[in-house]
């Protein structure tokens, strides 16, 4: 019996050390192309969704909202503007964009990455650091764009650094 009961709680035990050693699910939208409206990315750590209207905007405001024009053969303008129930906001900007990799700096002429806190402090990207948007797919028959991002953000008046990484979107430009 004794036997009985020390087996049992060597069995009970691995099994809760197993379990407790799952790793947890990414919170973040997967990295699909398949225009499913979706945006999300890690700000300093933490889980950030555009994920929904803010009540301050008005009934026009939406989760995702996309400007998009092409250019010539190669390039297109694309701006992607989301907002999170929590008041904080990300935005990407290329003015010239490609498919492929875009280096993120701070001119506005140039490709560009803001995040607005919920205080409404700009933290732009960074010549110094430039980070990047990756444009995966580019389908203008059907409207979607897809791809990733990171930068870091520098709120211009005392130089605080905001940390945007794992970033990914896949957004049906005609249904949002």
């Amino acid at each position: 019996m004794n036997y009985f009961l020390k087996s049992l709680m060597l069995v009970a035990w691995g099994m809760f050390m197993a379990n407790s050693c799952k790793p947890k699910e990414d919170p973040l939208p997967a990295p699909t192309t398949e225009g499913l409206n979706t945006f999300g990315c890690r700000i300093n750590g933490k889980v950030w969704i555009a994920n929904g209207i803010r009540n301050d905007q008005g009934p026009a405001a939406k989760a995702i909202e996309v400007e998009f024009k092409r250019l010539s053969a190669s390039t297109f303008y694309l701006m992607i503007h989301t907002n999170a129930s929590t008041k904080d906001r990300v935005q990407l900007s290329l003015p010239k964009g490609v498919i492929g990799t875009n280096r993120l700096k701070n001119l506005y002429d140039d490709p560009f990455a803001v995040y607005y806190d919920n205080q409404f402090r700009l933290f732009t990207s960074m010549e110094s650091n430039p980070g990047k948007v990756v444009i995966s797919r580019l389908d203008t028959i059907n409207h979607i764009v897809s791809g990733t991002f990171e930068f870091d953000g520098q709120f211009i008046v005392n130089k605080e650094i905001v940390r945007v990484t794992e970033g990914r979107f896949d957004i049906d430009m005609d249904n949002l």
